[in-house]
């Protein structure tokens, strides 16, 4: 009988902050092409734009704005809930 191989597994390393930096310009130019993604990234990297502050800065507008649709969404569903009860 022939012994049986061990295959190792890799684990996903996790993205730098530079990774993540790069990402979110490609996400808001799509038109451009990856190398200019990464060109102006350099700009903006020596101009002295902090990588860590714009992706949080970004991540929490994003976050702002889906907790204001969502409370939106409650408000009309209590109000139509109100309402329904009301015909009743």
């Amino acid at each position: 009988m022939a012994p049986k191989k061990k295959t190792k597994t890799k684990t996903k390393r996790r993205l730098t902050d530079w990774n993540k930096f790069v990402m979110k310009l490609k996400v808001e130019n799509p038109d451009k092409k990856f190398g200019d993604v990464l060109r102006l990234a350099g700009k903006m990297k020596k101009q002295g734009v902090e990588i860590t502050k714009y992706i949080g800065a970004k991540t929490q507008k994003a976050v702002k704005k889906i907790n204001k649709s969502m409370k939106k969404v409650v408000k009309n569903l209590k109000k139509n809930k109100r309402k329904t009860m009301k015909k009743a």
